[in-house]
Formats: C-alpha cells, structure tokens, sequence
C-alpha cells in the first residue's frame, strides 16, 4: 500500500508544480495583424537576384510561365474558354438544346430581356452556364448549381450590362446530362 500511496503523492506534487509555474508564466499579445500581415504581396518584392543558369529554375520549381499564370487565369475567366470557331450552332429554328458534359454554344438568334430559359441538369457535380458577348467576353451565369437541377432564368433578372440581346456564346458546364429550353 505504501506504493500506492507514494505514487498518488508523487502525482499530486507534480499537479501542483505543473499549476504553479503555469500560474507564474507571463506573455503578452503583441498588435493583432490579418494572417500574412508580415509579407508583402510578390509585386512589391524586390527584384531577385538575376541568373544565367536554367538549373536555380528548375531546382525551386519556378519558371517563367509559372510566374505568369495568375495575370493569364484572371484574363481567361474573363474571356471565351476556347476558340470561337469550336462553338457548335444553336440555330433559331431550334428551342432546345441537350446535352452531357462542356460545350459551346454559338446563338443564331437574338435574345430578350424578357426571354425565360428551361434548364435541368441530372449530374452530380457542377452545372454552370456562363454567357458572352460577341467581343468574346464574360457577361454573367446563368446558373451556378451543384447536383441535380431544374429551374428557370428569365434573361433580364441577369446583371447584363448590355443586356440581353448582347449574349452571343453560352458556355456550358456539366458533369451529367443537361437541357436548356427557350
């Protein structure tokens, strides 16, 4: 017993100094900053110190076209996701389209603020339609769901700021089968 004894002692001397120096302990909180406050952002960096040799490259991973890439994601987001002449034709006799997977629409027709599309989407992942304008460039979704889908837009609920009729391209993106009634 007097092991036993002796243990919960050693124990409860340990709990005590544990709480004693936890109680003498001092810190303080220096200025709260946003995470990253410290760094500044790579554009203001200073300049790093030029090579001739390909290899530095290669060993930390970077290169030329990597340093580029966020200037090249941004523009391309905002900008058809492939050549205009791969777009397939939706011809103005033609009220629906159908589908299963990406595609590009070319419209042949002229649409209206007041225009209400049909949409249904039966995959699993993401169903976005994306609309452009005739200079290539992004205007606004049309829809940005996750799953199944079944619903309407009405054209002119969209933030278009040409409006309507300046849509030229639907981009699609789905992961299952789609439709899209006008």
């Amino acid at each position: 017993m007097s092991g036993t004894v002796l243990a919960r002692a050693t124990a409860g001397v340990a709990s005590l100094v544990l709480a004693a120096t936890l109680t003498s302990c001092s810190f303080s909180l220096g200025e709260l900053e946003p995470v990253g406050g410290e760094t500044s952002a790579p554009a203001e960096e200073a300049p790093a110190e030029e090579t001739d040799t390909a290899e530095q490259d290669t060993e930390t991973g970077t290169t030329e076209d990597a340093a580029e890439e966020p200037a090249d994601t941004a523009d391309s987001q905002n900008v058809l996701p492939m050549p205009a002449s791969e777009a397939l034709t939706w011809g103005s006799d033609n009220y629906w389209l159908s589908g299963t997977g990406d595609a590009l629409y070319r419209l042949d027709w002229t649409p209206s603020s007041d225009m209400t599309l049909e949409l249904t989407h039966s995959g699993s992942s993401n169903f976005i339609i994306v609309t452009y304008g005739a200079d290539e460039t992004r205007y606004a979704s049309i829809v940005n769901e996750i799953g199944a889908y079944e619903g309407s837009v009405t054209l002119g609920d969209l933030p278009l700021l040409d409006g309507a009729e300046a849509v030229d391209y639907l981009h699609i993106q789905a992961d299952g089968p789609w439709t899209i009634g006008r």
